[in-house]
């Protein structure tokens, strides 16, 4: 970013400075004593901006950096009239010039960052916030803006240390406080989320998203070791009058323990929501995961009655909170084969996340899936041919048609043997057609059922499966998605159709 700073011009500086000699006689008494022109403007723009006559400001500190660009307060007093005259690109040009000349110094480092920060580049932010931290390791602005940017980020680790350290150093805010227990709580910090959320709530008493989350907090350490009951009690005490329902927020707290691998506890508060719900689809197959009991497959009733529950949410939540990415990474795998696909099937479609993607390559796109809620958000796309309500392993063996790609996103993860899968699809491709599916990756049996409900696979058994059918064309670490605030990791996997069966 380059830096040009031109005074005004001559006759107009005459003029100028007649009125500013009126104005500030300080001024004019520095000027006729000989005093140096720089340091008798600065003070009169510094004075100026004290009036808050900030275009004045800026003209005189303008002037006095055109004779002296690089003094670098003088021109990191510039950047600060600039910024408050709304010259935020100018401004920042300033602030980095000033730093250019003396890195040294811990303010002007803040500044930039802050500055950064409102124009969204987050990166030369982090990167100013971290140079600040460097040169005064006590810095409590500097260790509340890295670690709201590292929230933001999530990286919550790094965020929490952070931000402890800026509540130990002073710093104590009722936002701060909430963003610090949102970290905790994102964690599994509970009973410190808690505490943290405790003292927002107290500061802002009609805060309703704050009390509502040091509710949900002191639910989840509550039920960590007391009965559901007393955990009920206590988040009916916490959040008063925006208490939410207790089927919404139990579920909530009961996926809380299971992600974060809390057994004994899930165990306990799921045995209470089905005593209260004994119909449900849904609970009785998280307490077999978490008892270890052994699965082929998530039943046909769960996966409908799971999602039908979520799809109002489903897309904001896989991408806004669980990170999935896989349609993105996949996009570049399908293009690096060199194939247009034609006619396309879309197994687990879900709400169409990957439809837009799959249409880039492909004609005639065909979606599979159990949950007629999530058909049709995928229907309100308008990108599918057809939108196909059944089972994937009764659709696979009973349709007689042939696809170029058959892909499988995110939903491997619901079947544990998938023998009848790759038979299926071997059979519904056309030689030489490619299936493109991603797996969470597991080690010791072929697969495993984990406590949240989705099966993991050993990278073994699916290249057994492969291996009759299937010619390899790239298997490819990725993350699927993020539990408990953890990367998942798994693996992306491009399979070609061998030419005959």
């Amino acid at each position: 970013m380059s830096l040009h700073i031109s005074p005004p011009s001559p006759p107009d500086l005459v003029d100028t400075l007649a009125v500013w000699r009126a104005r500030f006689p300080r001024f004019a008494e520095m000027i006729d004593a000989g005093e140096s022109p720089v340091k008798a403007l600065r003070y009169l723009g510094l004075g100026l901006w004290q009036e808050g006559d900030v275009t004045g400001a800026v003209a005189a500190l303008t002037t006095a950096a055109s004779l002296t660009p690089e003094d670098a307060a003088l021109l990191a007093d510039l950047g600060a009239v600039l910024w408050l005259d709304g010259r935020k690109a100018d401004a920042l040009a300033c602030f980095i010039a000033s730093i250019e000349r003396d890195p040294n110094r811990v303010q002007p480092w803040l500044t930039v960052a802050g500055l950064c920060n409102e124009i969204g580049e987050i990166t030369t932010a982090e990167h100013a916030y971290r140079a600040a931290l460097d040169l005064d390791p006590a810095s409590a602005e500097a260790a509340t803006g890295l670690g709201l940017i590292c929230l933001e980020s999530r990286r919550y680790d790094e965020a929490v240390a952070l931000l402890r350290a800026a509540l130990e150093r002073g710093v104590s805010t009722p936002a701060l406080d909430a963003c610090y227990g949102q970290t905790l709580f994102l964690i599994g910090e509970f009973a410190a989320a808690r505490a943290a959320f405790e003292r927002a709530a107290e500061a802002l008493p009609d805060e309703a998203p704050i009390i509502r989350k040091y509710a949900l907090a002191a639910f989840v350490e509550a039920a960590l070791d007391e009965a559901p009951e007393q955990a009920f009690a206590a988040y009916r005490r916490a959040a008063g009058v925006h208490a939410e329902s207790d089927d919404r927020i139990g579920r909530s707290v009961f996926q809380a323990l299971c992600g974060f691998g809390h057994k004994a506890a899930a165990i306990r508060f799921g045995e209470a929501l089905l005593r209260a719900a004994p119909e449900d689809q849904i609970i009785p197959f998280h307490l077999d995961a978490l008892r270890g009991r052994r699965h082929e497959r998530a039943s046909r009733a769960y996966i409908a009655a799971c999602f039908d529950k979520y799809a109002p949410d489903f897309d904001r939540h896989l991408v806004e909170t669980l990170g999935y990415r896989l349609p993105e990474t996949l996009q570049p795998l399908l293009a690096a084969t060199g194939r247009a696909f034609p006619r396309i099937l879309d197994l687990g479609c879900g709400t169409g996340l990957a439809a837009k993607m799959l249409a880039s390559f492909g004609e005639e796109i065909i979606g599979v899936d159990l949950s007629p809620r999530m058909l049709d958000k995928a229907r309100e796309r308008q990108i599918y041919a057809r939108l196909i309500e059944q089972d994937i392993e009764e659709f696979l063996p009973g349709s007689g048609e042939r696809f170029d790609l058959v892909v499988a996103l995110d939903m491997v993860i619901y079947l544990g043997d998938l023998a009848a899968l790759f038979a299926g699809v071997g059979a519904r491709l056309v030689p030489g057609g490619v299936f493109a599916f991603s797996f969470e990756t597991g080690a010791g049996a072929d697969y495993a059922l984990a406590p949240a409900g989705r099966f993991a696979h050993d990278p073994a058994y699916i290249e057994k499966l492969w291996e009759k059918d299937f010619v390899p064309l790239v298997s490819q670490a990725t993350t699927i998605r993020i539990e408990a605030n953890r990367p998942v990791d798994g693996r992306l996997v491009l399979l070609r159709r061998r030419e005959a069966l």
